[in-house]
């Protein structure tokens, strides 16, 4: 595997790479640019494809292009390798992996299904009106891919066999489903077909809406062996242009509300489909989002708001500040674009409420002030707010109202005092790094700086290695410890080749990161005769050190009398 992963890093560029999505300069050797991992006002991300590495000296992201894929499109390292490897045209041979041939059939059979609903879609008077009620136009068909699966049993059965797919294979990607005859028939049927898509853009499932009345209203796939609903969320493959761009991710419900957002002009939207909101739907919206934030659109009824309140539990305790948007009631998304236009949607997203604001908006809607309950629920409410600021803006606020006390100092003492009486276990979020502009101290001297530098560039790393190679001839125990894991991991000879392909060798992450912040972190001006000068200031502290280890060991006068020995004999 290790030779597979250095044909991938020879054949893919990190400039390249990298300057897909951001926007870089050239700086002497390196590039800069805007870091794409945090709200960067001035250039302090950083990539050099002499080391193919990249690195931001604001947040500190850092790493090599497997690294990169990851963050940015959120993958594991085995489904990075993947990636990069088929942009690479690298043959995977030793990864461990269900066989080839099967995944290429399922794919060919999704991909057949969603070119069969989409031909049904053209056929279908119906299903044509249908979409036009809901202004679907054609660009959205196209956009989101949106077929129909004709009210007959077996149509798309019949197409997949004609086409050479087995029905029992399709039946395990929840296209068809075994009869107690022995035959097969379609699982969707009668239905406008929603293709869904992970975030890299591969078609893994189905869902489908009825276009009148009945029940179920909504059936999605079942787990497959292409999908699981708890890690995909709809739209993601649409929404993350404009996630890697730093807006803040929009969780909806449904299709046509995800749909309904992106052709308001809210293009972060995504969907949850088939289940509710999963941890880890909570953890891929956390990874996505640059922002840390994330709003939540759901239906503005009973169901909707339960759920919202959930969602935003879950999403908190990942570390996302979250907002509800407050629909005008019996609206969603789609319902609200129709009526009221695009700026209505955006408005209503901006105007996001925090959770706190929502269940006490939600409170307001069921209970009065006049009423006992109404105050109990409002101390469970602010009691599980996790922001002290809020929680006491809330209590100034709700003091005058309190029909208890007419003092609104005393209300406020008496609401403070219920508050604490719940004793919240407050939601904890994890810590995250704070920006800043300092770059590390590298705990270096100049010269040790320097000749490490010149390893990296192939110019002048024969001279920079045989240092390397030379003991006691570092000051710091930083070099030291670099010095010695350079030698035992590369051994005798000189490295050959771009740094990118070696520095991967390195077993210690100290080391690679600290070879990543030397290259860089610095632009020293590298020639002949400055690596020369180096070397020969390195040399010379060498025989002061051991001159004056001598001194201490037998005296300046004792040292002076050798010293006029030597030079007497070779008069």
């Amino acid at each position: 595997m290790s030779d597979e992963l250095d044909d991938i890093r020879a054949r893919i560029g990190i400039v390249e790479l990298v300057g897909e999505s951001v926007s870089l300069k050239r700086t002497g050797r390196n590039w800069v640019g805007l870091c794409p991992f945090h709200d960067d006002r001035r250039p302090s991300f950083n990539v050099s494809d002499q080391i193919g590495r990249y690195k931001c000296w604001s947040c500190g992201e850092s790493g090599d292009i497997f690294t990169w894929v990851m963050k940015t499109q959120n993958m594991t390292f085995p489904e990075a390798i993947e990636v990069l490897a088929k942009r690479a045209g690298v043959e995977l041979k030793h990864r461990k992996t269900q066989d080839p041939s099967q995944r290429l059939t399922w794919q060919g059979a999704m991909a057949e299904a969603l070119a069969f609903f989409r031909s049904q879609l053209d056929r279908s008077v119906e299903a044509q009106e249908y979409c036009q009620r809901r202004g679907l136009t054609e660009d959205v068909l196209a956009t989101w891919e949106i077929g129909y699966a004709p009210n007959v049993d077996v149509a798309l059965a019949t197409h997949l066999q004609k086409r050479g797919f087995a029905l029992q294979e399709c039946e395990k990607l929840y296209l068809v489903e075994a009869d107690s005859s022995g035959g097969y028939f379609d699982k969707f049927r009668g239905r406008l077909i929603f293709p869904i898509r992970d975030e890299r853009g591969e078609l893994i499932a189905f869902g489908g809406r009825l276009l009148g009345d009945g029940h179920p209203k909504y059936i999605n796939s079942s787990d497959t062996p292409l999908y699981r609903k708890s890690r995909v969320l709809y739209g993601l493959h649409v929404a993350k242009a404009a996630l890697n761009e730093g807006q803040t991710p929009v969780l909806c419900e449904g299709y046509l509300d995800v749909i309904a957002c992106h052709r308001a002009g809210v293009a972060t939207a995504v969907a949850s489909l088939g289940t509710s909101l999963s941890d880890e739907h909570a953890r891929l919206l956390a990874r996505w989002s640059r922002s840390g934030a994330a709003t939540i659109l759901y239906d503005a009824d009973a169901a909707g708001e339960k759920a919202a309140t959930r969602a935003a539990e879950m999403l908190t305790s990942v570390g996302l500040d979250v907002k509800v948007a407050h629909m005008p009631a019996g609206q969603d998304p789609d319902t609200l674009l129709k009526e009221a236009g695009a700026g209505a949607v955006q408005q209503v997203v901006k105007d996001g409420l925090t959770p706190t604001e929502f269940r006490l908006r939600q409170l307001d809607t069921r209970l009065k002030p006049e009423d006992d309950a109404y105050w109990a629920q409002v101390a469970e409410i602010l009691a599980a707010c996790p922001n002290a600021l809020e929680r006491a803006r809330h209590i100034q606020h709700l003091a005058p109202k309190y029909p208890v006390l007419r003092d609104p100092v005393e209300a406020g003492r008496a609401l403070r005092a219920m508050v604490g009486r719940h004793h919240p276990a407050t939601p904890r979020r994890p810590s995250l790094p704070t920006p800043t502009d300092a770059r590390p101290k590298i705990g270096m001297k100049s010269a040790e700086v320097l000749i490490f530098r010149a390893l990296l560039n192939p110019t002048y790393r024969g001279e920079a290695w045989k240092v390397v190679r030379e003991p006691d001839l570092f000051l710091t125990g930083r070099a030291q410890h670099l010095a010695e894991h350079l030698r035992e991991t590369l051994g005798d000879l000189c490295p050959t080749g771009p740094a990118s392909e070696w520095l991967n060798r390195l077993t210690d992450d100290e080391s690679v990161q600290l070879l990543t912040d030397l290259e860089l972190g610095r632009d020293d001006r590298l020639s002949d005769e400055v690596v020369a000068d180096t070397v020969a200031l390195l040399r010379k502290k060498r025989e002061e050190r051991a001159l004056q280890k001598v001194k201490e060991v037998i005296g300046d006068e004792r040292l002076r009398e050798l010293q006029k020995r030597f030079e007497d004999l070779n008069a």
